[in-house]
């Protein structure tokens, strides 16, 4: 009989620094304010302070979650992690979120796909559900700090990015 996963539990985590339109008016020297509200609705955006990092964010986003779903770090049986913006290219940012949450039995990988990161972990999370009955409780977390990576010079594409995680509990 196929086990389907099913997702138990949401969660998501934004930095607190908030980011205005004006910033850009003043880092740009033009107006790109009222572009951003009538064709794109961006209004401000969060980034991260210099010494806050995509697996902070995933972190942050992964405690509450766990708690929401009435379960540890230590029941995990793997973490999935999709990212474009990886705490290190070696290893995993979910091996360094594993370490952090303490989820000692939990598997953990990256996964890198762009803007479908986060809908191809999570099909991915459920299949290991459905294909192996050693893995109960996964954890999916899309998660970016791509504000450390802009040219803040490129008007075409600096104001657009935001960084944050957001994840679910499949089980």
């Amino acid at each position: 009989m196929t086990r389907n996963a099913r997702i138990i539990a949401t969660g998501m985590h934004a930095p607190e620094r908030v980011v205005p339109n004006s910033f850009f008016h003043e880092l740009m020297g033009e107006s790109v304010d009222t572009w951003l509200r009538e064709y794109l609705t961006i209004r401000e955006r969060r980034w991260c302070v210099p010494d806050e990092s995509t697996a902070d964010l995933v972190v942050a986003c992964a405690g509450p979650l766990l708690e929401r779903a009435g379960t540890t770090a230590a029941a995990l049986d793997l973490i999935i992690v999709a990212t474009d913006t990886p705490e290190f290219i070696s290893p995993s940012t979910a091996s360094v979120v594993q370490h952090r949450l303490g989820a000692t039995g939990a598997g953990t990988f990256d996964v890198n796909t762009a803007c479908a990161g986060f809908v191809t972990a999570l099909d991915m999370g459920a299949k290991y559900i459905q294909a192996d009955p050693r893995y109960g409780q996964v954890l999916v977390v899309g998660a970016y700090a791509m504000s450390k990576h802009l040219d803040l010079s490129d008007k075409r594409t600096a104001n657009l990015f935001a960084d944050g995680a957001a994840g679910v509990l499949p089980v």
